[in-house]
């Protein structure tokens, strides 16, 4: 499957031809000649530009991770806990957070094939990381923990660590399950195009997280 076009390097080529491989048959399945057929180039070329197999799919992944400007990374920093409006900032910051992530996962949708297996490939890597790509992914996925956490802490001052961590996993399990089960749910829906709203998807995601999260924000006080 020739799908890369020649005006692109060859390393270019190398690389995007190993994603579109290792997406469709896993780090072990994919084998270098036939990356190398795809991005027409020698399969030699594997061994001169990143040192092997191994090599070529670190740098996958790091193309991958850099392969678009993360919407996460932009978010503004919050106060510190305590501070005067810490916890305003951290409803919004947390909200912002939502939509960021939604907005990251679900913008391969409809996109070039490069980008939807750029996706599954991330996505095999977080369920079973390589020892070799361990640190890389550690170092891509901080800045998501770190800024989650840091909401989360304001937020519910009152929970321990892995109390904290446990809410974490719950919210990103949630978008990301959302993500990777479209296809059936958009078989439930009877709706290839669902969702076409993406702020009420967004707002769903915020609104459920925060009352499992049981911040009194969440639950309005009704009117006398």
């Amino acid at each position: 499957m020739n799908l890369l076009p020649m005006q692109a390097d060859t390393r270019t080529r190398l690389i995007e031809s190993a994603i579109l491989h290792f997406a469709a048959k896993g780090f072990d399945g994919a084998g270098i000649r036939e990356i190398a057929k795809s991005a027409n180039a020698n399969s030699a070329l594997v061994a001169y530009h990143f040192c092997g197999k191994e090599g070529l799919y670190a740098e996958t992944l790091k193309a991958i991770f850099s392969r678009k400007v993360s919407p996460v990374s932009q978010l503004a920093h919050l106060p510190p806990a305590g501070s005067p409006g810490a916890r305003k900032a951290a409803l919004q910051g947390f909200q912002n957070y939502i939509r960021a992530f939604t907005t990251e996962i679900m913008s391969c949708q409809g996109a070039d094939p490069i980008d939807e297996a750029a996706m599954v490939l991330m996505t095999r890597e977080m369920q079973s990381p390589r020892p070799a790509s361990s640190a890389l992914l550690m170092e891509h996925i901080r800045p998501y923990v770190t800024y989650l956490t840091n909401c989360l802490q304001i937020l519910r001052p009152d929970l321990d660590e892995d109390a904290l961590f446990a809410m974490g996993v719950s919210i990103q399990g949630l978008m990301i399950h959302f993500r990777n089960s479209l296809g059936i749910i958009r078989l439930i829906r009877g709706n290839p195009a669902y969702p076409e709203d993406a702020e009420k998807l967004i707002q769903h995601f915020t609104d459920f997280s925060l009352r499992g999260l049981g911040v009194p924000e969440a639950f309005p006080q009704p009117r006398n």
